[in-house]
């Protein structure tokens, strides 16, 4: 279990926008040193919007030693966007539109483990690709605590 801070950038339709967030999340091994399954609930402010994703993805461990252990993954993703309405100033006063977007979303990382292995750090690089009116893409890098039992 753990969980990540991270800096985000979203990319659409000749749109930028850059942010950061939090994500809670919880590991388990389906098939021991060769198969993991992670959930993780993200959520991650811009200048424009508020999101809150939920991730189930699938994830390849390489045991490298008992202190490194990197690994890439793979799953989908569901994000609520909330947001000024469309062609509205993010300005200009309270109303908001609620959208709700699938996705797919791959991530490669590392764990780093301290001492006797039971605290480390999760270090990950996250794509998101969001299907909406067109394609939506996050670029996220993530940092945090974690701990293993």
């Amino acid at each position: 279990i753990g969980v990540k801070g991270g800096l985000v950038g979203a990319f659409n339709d000749g749109h930028s926008a850059l942010g950061g967030g939090f994500s809670p999340f919880y590991e388990r091994n389906l098939i021991h040193g060769w198969l993991e399954l992670e959930t993780a609930i993200v959520v991650a402010f811009t200048d424009r919007e508020r999101v809150v994703g939920f991730d189930v993805f699938l994830k390849k461990p390489f045991h490298a030693n008992e202190k490194v252990n990197p690994y890439v993954g793979i799953g989908p993703n569901v994000s609520i966007l909330i947001g000024p309405e469309e062609g509205e100033d993010p300005g200009a006063g309270e109303v908001r539109e609620v959208r709700t977007r699938a996705g797919l979303l791959l991530t490669a990382g590392s764990y780093f483990w301290f001492g006797e292995g039971r605290w480390g750090l999760d270090t990950e690089l996250v794509y998101l690709l969001l299907f909406n009116d067109g394609l939506t893409h996050e670029l996220a890098v993530e940092v945090g605590p974690s701990f293993r039992f």
